[in-house]
């Protein structure tokens, strides 16, 4: 079980004397991602994220008894409205908003039929037709029904860039965006937003907030031309909020502040997440709070109306967390940030540090998350090639979730070979960065075990191990793989040599972390070579390709060649 450090933040921090009380910067703080609803209370939140609006709706209005009784649909929607109700009031007895969510376009596949059948023949994605009234009649029903059966649900956000409607639970969806971004696009797009910010808001009262949210760097979330037609097409502001994300595209590094924010005299909540599938999700110490707290002053300075904070979530499978301490970290800063952007990153962390392991240990704590950050970005990106390919995929994805990826390599080393020597130079930093985050981790060990326990020691010190071991598998990985296409493409037998090693090198460190990793207290499930989520994607994967390599280098190559750490060695 997930072991969850939090507790009243504000008044425990406060009462420590390293943070002073200020009013909220952001008049809106929307939380996601919680399983007990008093958290979102303690970390400060005024709106929370519960309920899809497609999950809740009967459609009985328009279709009555389509949703045949005892069907598994009709089943699990009733699921879904119990669990709605319950959450909802517990939420409203806290003193919570509460934020329905959806993504457009998503309907029950039941509904999509009686659709074509009554006459909607769309030529795009599963034949929705923005032009016909059927389906309008039916959008606006969806959306009447759930508003009129949850007066207090005060906001509603959308979702139009991505679609997940699980057609194996009953639903049928696509995006917005058919096979392009087109004049069609445009015309559906702004429909779509007054269609339904006429329902929820003109109607009912509520406010609606749209996520611009789409993929790449072309489109509504990253795109100033398409932002600006959509905005500017739009009939009617009343009532409707922008959630634009503060990175350009999605939460990686080598992104750019979203130019998007501030852009058009339109309502903005800005979106942060703090458990990155990038960047492990908490597997390992990872404090964002330097990049939040920057953004955060920008975005207070814009006027922003409020921010989104996911607190976990995103991405798919694992790393799964047996201790969940340093995303609950990265919460409490960027809660805490949202109510005073001013506050220090830095004293933030040694705050969190002197409750978590206590006082004594705080600074050396906080010393080692500080260097966190630079250890994730050498560790898991490619400097040469991020800094080319800033915005969508700057590392192309190489690690996502708990998984180790081999088909992007080549083209990671095509964009970064004219700078070969520093992107070798850079994984060798990453170990580097991880052994020093555990060896001041370690200095503190006497002070923590008294004050907290040797059970919090250990658990911490696990995911430092963690880290310093992965570290060492992708250093290895990279730095021989590179090394490997550079001798295909020079034949030069040294840059072979050096290949070889590294890649033995690899093999002995991937062993050490697969056999290791799983024994440690408190450590996350491990990350796994494979190419997407899929164990048949093990082909093609990490390990397939640096095993293959190795068998494809000459067999004298590093009988004596200067290893990663420049010391003389011999291989065989």
């Amino acid at each position: 079980m997930k072991k969850l450090f939090y507790a009243g933040m504000t008044g425990l921090l406060l009462a420590a004397g390293t943070l002073t009380e200020a009013g909220p910067a952001m008049e809106l703080r929307v939380g996601s991602g919680e399983t007990v609803l008093e958290h979102y209370k303690d970390y400060g939140y005024n709106v929370i994220i519960l309920g899809d609006v497609t999950q809740l709706a009967g459609y009985d209005s328009i279709y009555p008894h389509l949703l045949a009784p005892g069907s598994a649909l009709q089943k699990r929607i009733e699921q879904h409205r119990r669990k709605f109700k319950t959450m909802s009031e517990q939420a409203d007895s806290l003193g919570l908003a509460v934020c329905l969510m959806s993504d457009e376009i998503s309907l029950p596949t039941v509904v999509l039929e009686q659709l074509r059948q009554a006459g909607m023949a769309g030529s795009g994605r599963l034949g929705i037709d923005f032009d016909s009234e059927i389906f309008w009649t039916a959008y606006r029903a969806k959306y009447r029904e759930v508003l009129r059966a949850w007066p207090r649900a005060a906001y509603v956000m959308i979702r139009t860039g991505e679609n997940y409607s699980h057609p194996e639970e009953g639903f049928s969806g696509r995006t917005v965006v058919d096979k392009t971004i087109d004049d069609a696009y445009f015309k559906n797009m702004r429909r779509l937003i007054e269609e339904t910010r006429k329902v929820v808001v003109d109607e009912f009262g509520r406010t609606l907030i749209w996520r611009t949210w789409d993929l790449g760097n072309d489109g509504f979330h990253a795109n100033p031309a398409v932002y600006d037609r959509i905005l500017q097409g739009l009939p009617s502001r009343k009532g409707l909020i922008f959630a634009v994300k503060f990175t350009q595209t999605d939460f990686w590094r080598y992104n750019d502040f979203n130019p998007m924010i501030g852009r058009g005299g339109v309502d903005q909540i800005i979106e942060f997440e703090c458990a990155r599938e990038y960047e492990g999700k908490g597997a390992f110490p990872d404090y964002i709070g330097p990049e939040h707290a920057e953004a955060m002053r920008r975005c207070e300075a814009i006027g922003v109306k409020g921010v989104w904070v996911w607190d976990s979530g995103g991405g798919w499978g694992g790393p799964f967390l047996k201790s969940d301490m340093w995303d609950r970290l990265n919460v409490e800063a960027t809660t805490r940030l949202a109510q005073n952007p001013d506050l220090s990153a830095r004293t933030l962390a040694e705050a969190w540090a002197a409750r978590e392991f206590g006082p004594a240990s705080a600074a050396k704590v906080a010393d080692m998350l500080m260097l966190s950050g630079e250890c994730v970005n050498k560790f898991m990106y490619i400097a040469p090639y991020a800094r080319e390919h800033h915005g969508w995929k700057p590392s192309l994805n190489l690690m996502r979730d708990d998984i180790i990826r081999g088909e992007p390599l080549k083209a990671l080393y095509e964009g970064s070979k004219k700078a070969l020597p520093e992107a070798l130079q850079e994984k060798a930093e990453a170990v580097a960065l991880a052994k020093r985050m555990r060896t001041l981790f370690e200095s503190a060990h006497d002070s923590i075990v008294a004050e907290r326990g040797q059970a919090v020691y250990d658990d911490a010190h696990g995911s430092l191990v963690y880290l310093e071991s992965m570290t060492e598998v992708v250093s290895h990985y990279v730095r021989g793989m590179f090394l490997y296409y550079h001798w295909q493409e020079t034949g030069d037998a040294t840059e072979a040599g050096k290949a070889r090693v590294e890649l033995l090198a690899w093999r002995e460190a991937w062993h050490a972390y697969q056999t290791g990793i799983p024994k440690l207290p408190g450590a996350a499930s491990p990350y796994r070579s494979q190419n997407t989520q899929e164990a048949a994607s093990a082909k093609g994967a990490m390990a397939d390709l640096c095993e293959n390599a190795l068998k494809s280098l000459p067999a004298t190559a590093g009988n004596r060649v200067l290893s990663a750490t420049g010391t003389a060695v011999s291989r065989q």
